[in-house]
């Protein structure tokens, strides 16, 4: 295996590694990796790979979330009683009539008992109806004849059919086509033809029968995506405005516990050197927090224990800081009453709590590297706690 090969990390079962799980699980869906690896670097100590191991994980997790919730709406849609029906309706349409093939035997008495019927409507005599249909169907097998191909031969009238035919009928072997032309415009003329056309007919029903089950399947399908295409942008439309919503309630509650305790907003711009953004000196934390006021921050609570003071508690916060990403951390004394709505809060795994503190002082806490030889070093800012209000599951803190 050559160095650059990662070996895939097995995520252990720790309550660090089950507490870091459940602030994934709750965290925003339009959440970024980067948020979420955020998030567990401030709610559980596990070391970097385990951490990025279960970021990727929670990724993962989520996009075959959103792969069932789309089959899930693709289903319903295709199975809603409506569609049902209009699969039904595109079903092509069955023949209404077997039509004889044309040659065969059934297709021949079809073609002289239509011959009958005509010559009877002219009022021939039944001697000149028998004629007439013969006529008719050794027309037929000699068209039929000429276009498979075949030379027939000329049909040969038997010996009783010497006597003339009735001045009544003057054109011999007449075809049905020509019939047709001569009386097309009568109404006779017209069930003429549609006696002596059935397989046409059928076959045009067929066709526009497969016409409009084209039709429909077309828009069937256009249909399904310009639904598809609208459940996307809704569910975007609705991150989108969750997400705002979201941000604007933060803010006014950030704005209200502002002004209650006329608290600093701006401590962590007021670091003169350039490298105290990334290790920052106890007496420069110190400088910026420390001022005789309370400062506004942001953080998750780690911890409540009781403290040496009756009644009151040590709420323990880890910082989210708007521009330092330093591991800074609130050891603050907590009034019974603001103790109670921390312990309160129902989503206390996630919530991100907007806090107004005095700053009394600040130490460096030392502490051995991990496996990986990660820094474990932080500070930690002694105080009193004046208000905590939760402001939803927010990877970083809202912009002022």
């Amino acid at each position: 295996m050559s160095i650059d090969e990662e070996e895939p990390v097995e995520i252990p079962d720790t309550p660090a590694t089950r507490k870091a799980a459940m602030v994934l699980s709750a965290a925003p869906m339009d959440a970024t990796s980067e948020q979420l690896d955020a998030l567990i670097r401030r709610t559980a100590m596990v070391t970097s790979h385990v951490r990025k191991a279960m970021v990727e994980e929670e990724i993962a997790r989520r996009a075959s979330r959103q792969v069932e919730q789309v089959r899930a709406a693709m289903t319903e849609q295709h199975q809603h009683p409506r569609n049902i029906a209009l699969e039904a309706e595109m079903k092509p349409a069955e023949p209404e009539t077997k039509v004889p093939e044309s040659g065969s035997y059934e297709y021949e008495v079809a073609i002289y008992r239509q011959a009958r019927e005509a010559a009877l409507e002219r009022g021939l005599s039944p001697q000149d109806t028998e004629k007439w249909g013969t006529a008719i169907v050794e027309e037929e097998d000699r068209i039929l004849a000429t276009r498979r191909g075949e030379t027939p031969e000329a049909p040969q009238p038997p010996a009783e059919q010497k006597e003339p035919v009735p001045s009544k009928v003057e054109e011999p072997e007449p075809k049905p086509v020509e019939v047709a032309q001569q009386s097309s415009g009568t109404p006779q003329a017209r069930r003429e033809v549609g006696r002596t056309s059935p397989h046409n007919r059928n076959t045009s029903r067929r066709k526009v029968s497969q016409l409009l089950t084209v039709l429909v399947v077309a828009i069937g399908i256009v249909a399904w995506f310009y639904h598809s295409h609208e459940v996307k942008r809704r569910a975007a439309e609705a991150v989108v405005s969750a997400a705002a919503a979201r941000e604007q309630k933060a803010r006014s509650i950030v704005a209200r516990v502002k002004s209650s305790w006329n608290s600093d907003d701006n401590w962590e711009d007021t670091f003169s050197s350039k490298g105290a953004y990334i290790t920052p000196y106890t007496i420069e934390l110190e400088n910026a927090l420390i001022k005789g006021r309370p400062i506004v921050a942001f953080g998750i609570v780690g911890d409540v224990r009781k403290s040496g003071e009756q009644d009151n508690s040590i709420v323990l916060i880890q910082d989210i800081g708007r521009t330092m990403k330093w591991d800074l951390r609130f050891s603050l004394l907590s009034a019974p009453a603001i103790t109670q709505a921390v312990l309160s809060d129902e989503d206390r795994q996630s919530n991100t709590f907007v806090i107004a503190a005095t700053i009394t002082s600040v130490e460096k806490i030392s502490m051995p590297p991990d496996k990986s030889d990660n820094d474990q070093d932080y500070f930690l800012a002694h105080g009193i706690l004046h208000e905590a209000q939760p402001i939803g599951p927010f990877a970083d803190p809202p912009h002022q």
